[in-house]
């Protein structure tokens, strides 16, 4: 645990000297480079993901850069730690204004996107991505400039449920259960719609804390609804791994226990052994670039082995999400420099909206047609041992959001 510890350290320490290294004001003076303003949690509660974010930018700059830049144009880099806190986040995007142009900003979370959109709306105009997957993100009157790396969390349930009416039909028995943060909130309306179009009962749906003592009642609710399948959302690892447990104590083997993007994570997964066999998933990115045919899976494979001569293959999400964050960026970039047009945030906005049959080098595992302000790709996994080894198993084909 100590040597864990001290990874994130450096880790994050390695991160915030990058953003040190060079400002968005020094580079506002160079007309020809295109300044990213960078916007993680290295120091807070959210650390464990927004470290590999930062890395994940900083990795993919610095392999950009010494490939010529976009269009040969060099990216300037600026990476904050908000800490997971609004106010510092809003402050340190502030903070990058005044120093300079900005021609596209990452944010850490749902509430940093919903603070500064509105000025952004009205005044700078500037591209934006982030570490957000919320549904309301993707709606391009309120967000115009925003752009989802992904499947939302609301559609993410949906192809969940899709995937029960696939494997289990209308006798398929449904319970959800999710946290009471805007994160676990967001898409149950949607999953429980989707179920009664496909004719599947929903037998129980129960909310709860975000972290919580003691989750007995939680369990014996389920076992009294008696479902097939138990959906879990908007948690990190605390509550339903528990559940789990209890549910199977229960005798309750057969039930399918499944989670939306976070709670699948290739490390966290590790941890949880005596569960993990038979969880189902959803991945929005191909989170082993060993297993990934395609050329940009290659380059990152290619960045950790040269950090970890046994690296496994398994990339954390953080670093996919900005590495995904970064390629559409770019890609919107390439698309108005291409057209002869001024990288304006209105004219890269229309661009990325208009992106169509983009092949993201294995990515994603499927060409990419943005489906409104968001890619609208997932797949749904199981885990179990491959060869003796924890993996995720996809069980259906990449699915686009409908």
């Amino acid at each position: 645990m100590q040597k864990r510890r001290n990874f994130l350290v450096a880790a994050a320490a390695a991160v915030m000297m990058t953003g040190a290294a060079g400002g968005i004001g020094q580079a506002a003076a160079a007309e020809d480079t295109i300044n990213w303003s960078v916007h993680v949690d290295l120091t807070g509660p959210a650390s464990y993901g927004g470290i590999p974010q930062g890395d994940g930018f900083k990795s993919y700059v610095e392999w950009k850069n010494s490939n010529g830049g976009i269009r040969g144009r060099q990216i300037d880099l600026q990476i904050h730690d908000t800490t997971f806190k609004p106010d510092v986040a809003v402050a340190t995007y502030k903070k990058a204004l005044a120093g300079g142009r900005v021609d596209y900003v990452f944010g850490d979370s749902t509430t940093m996107i919903q603070a500064i959109s509105p000025e952004n709306n009205a005044t700078q105009k500037i591209l934006t991505g982030g570490g957000s997957f919320a549904s309301e993100l993707a709606d391009k009157e309120n967000y115009p400039f925003y752009f989802v790396a992904g499947a939302t969390y609301g559609n993410q349930l949906e192809l969940l449920v899709d995937y029960v009416a696939q494997s289990a039909g209308k006798d398929a028995k449904l319970a959800i259960m999710h946290s009471s943060i805007s994160l676990g909130r967001d898409g149950i309306e949607q999953a429980k719609a989707r179920a009664e179009k496909h004719g599947i009962e929903v037998v129980l749906v129960q909310q709860t804390k975000f972290v919580e003592t003691d989750v007995s009642a939680f369990a014996l609710a389920i076992r009294q609804a008696q479902p097939t399948h138990v959906l879990v959302h908007g948690y990190s690892f605390a509550v339903w791994p528990e559940v789990i447990r209890l549910v199977r104590d229960y005798g309750m083997d057969d039930t399918e226990f499944m989670g939306s993007m976070w709670q699948n994570e290739y490390e966290k997964v590790l941890e949880l052994t005596d569960i993990a066999e038979g969880l189902v998933g959803i991945n929005v990115f191909n989170v082993n670039s060993k297993t990934s045919d395609g050329e940009m899976m290659k380059v990152i494979t290619d960045i950790h082995e040269a950090r970890d001569p046994n690296f496994s293959g398994f990339v954390r999400l953080g670093f996919l999400d900005a590495w995904m964050n970064a390629m559409m960026a770019t890609k919107a970039f390439e698309m108005v420099i291409d057209e002869g047009k001024e990288t304006t945030g209105v004219n890269l906005a229309a661009a990325m909206a208009s992106i169509k049959d983009w092949d993201t080098g294995g990515m994603v595992g499927a060409p990419v047609t943005m489906t409104g302000q968001q890619v609208g790709l997932g797949q749904v996994i199981r885990w179990g041992k491959v060869d003796g080894n924890w993996a995720p198993v996809p069980v259906t084909d990449w699915m686009k959001v409908n």
